[in-house]
């Protein structure tokens, strides 16, 4: 590959990467998150056990 090749290939990289962090950096939950719903109605991940989601104790 030459420079340029190189060059386009960081940056489409580092556009995804900024796109990704952009789009879930105000998520509250665990990173790996599955999507279940189910700390939505309990409160609770079924991962890690920990309060999470909007019906988190405070």
């Amino acid at each position: 590959m030459t420079v340029w090749g190189w060059m386009l290939l960081m940056a489409v990289v580092g556009g995804a990467a900024w796109l990704q962090y952009t789009i879930h950096k105000h998520i509250q939950g665990p990173s790996h998150c599955i999507g279940c719903g189910k700390c939505d109605k309990s409160g609770v991940c079924i991962l890690t056990g920990k309060p999470v989601g909007p019906r988190r104790k405070k």
